[in-house]
């Protein structure tokens, strides 16, 4: 049950995260990339929080500058699939968003830089104990930034000042992947308070690494649908009861009318098969025994108002005991 960005935030949003769910996200504990960076935080609120480690070395003066890396604004020669690194004139050394699956290759390329580089491994929460945190926030001076924007483009600059003397650049990294959490994370943090691991908060993610020794299971028959419209509403959940599909409407209301807060739906899934939505950014749903999975509810949110602001109907899946026939709309107030 969530609303998207537009314009810049929307399109950092696609680069940075595989997708905002639909369904009402369970609260990450998890430092994310917004919190440390200063991103919105319905751009980052999804963001997976994956570290691995860079740190920064200095010159044999000690002064915090960087190793020549060539021609000013010339790219570093690269392994193919490895983002260019190219130096800025004032030696700063900058990088475009990687893909995960660049992010080793990449570290490779900047320990050649003089960059000492340690990956911090993801965990499934029962094999990792980090609490996590200890990153810096966002920055007063602007030129301290690690993550610098111009318009619709963003990259990574790396200097004394984004990554200071005594902190380490971290990069996300789960040797498990595309299991687990999406997206890229990158913060920077004192080098004493790197940690040995990062927990990976993704729902079922045990499960699903489990279920890689494992011959696939068939989810059943699949039922894709657009997601509906509130006057669509009522003969799409007729429909979908008619094929078998444990579905239910709830309704939001103000305070004063219910007495339910809501809450409860699953959260983003470490195994993708198992979400709700048929890709990243997509409005079709698709329904079958992963996704909706057997004592769990297919729910959709009736908006008070059919039309304009909070009109559009919101859909997550939760526990078929916790589903509730109307949820409070705080945006209502009393």
């Amino acid at each position: 049950m969530s609303t998207r960005p537009s314009g810049f935030e929307d399109r950092l949003k696609a680069a940075l995260l595989a997708r905002l769910p639909e369904e009402a996200p369970a609260p990450a504990p998890v430092r994310s990339f917004a919190r440390r960076y200063g991103i919105p935080l319905a751009v980052g609120v999804a963001t997976a929080a994956v570290v691995a480690v860079m740190t920064l070395a200095g010159d044999s003066g000690g002064n915090g500058s960087l190793p020549a890396v060539g021609p000013t604004g010339s790219p570093s020669p690269a392994a193919p699939g490895v983002p260019e690194i190219k130096k800025d004139p004032d030696g700063s050394l900058r990088f475009g968003l990687p893909e995960h699956d660049q992010i080793p290759a990449l570290a490779d390329r900047l320990k050649e830089l003089g960059v000492q580089v340690s990956l911090v491994p993801k965990r499934p929460r029962s094999q990792c104990s980090e609490l996590g945190g200890g990153y810096r926030g966002p920055q007063a001076d602007p030129a301290a930034e690690l993550m610098q924007g111009s318009g619709d483009a963003f990259s990574f600059k790396v200097n004394a000042k984004t990554v200071p003397p005594g902190h380490t650049l971290t990069f996300a990294w789960a040797d498990y992947y595309p299991l687990g959490e999406r997206g890229i994370g990158i913060g920077v943090i004192e080098t004493s308070k790197v940690p040995s691991c990062s927990i990976d908060y993704s729902e079922g993610l045990e499960e699903a690494l489990k279920a890689r020794s494992e011959p696939p299971k068939d989810p059943g028959k699949t039922i894709e649908i657009p997601a509906p419209k509130p006057d669509e509403l009522s003969a799409v959940v007729r429909s979908l009861q008619e094929q078998g599909v444990s579905v239910a409407v709830t309704e939001k209301k103000p305070a004063s009318e219910c007495t339910h807060v809501g809450g409860g739906y699953r959260g983003p899934q470490a195994d993708r098969e198992a979400e709700l939505s048929r890709e990243p950014g997509s409005s079709t749903l698709k329904i079958n025994s992963k996704t909706v999975p057997p004592g769990y509810t297919l729910v959709f949110s009736k908006p008070v108002r059919s039309s304009g602001p909070g009109g559009t109907v919101g859909y997550g899946v939760k526990e078929t005991s916790r589903v509730t026939p109307c949820e409070i709309d705080f945006s209502l107030g009393g």
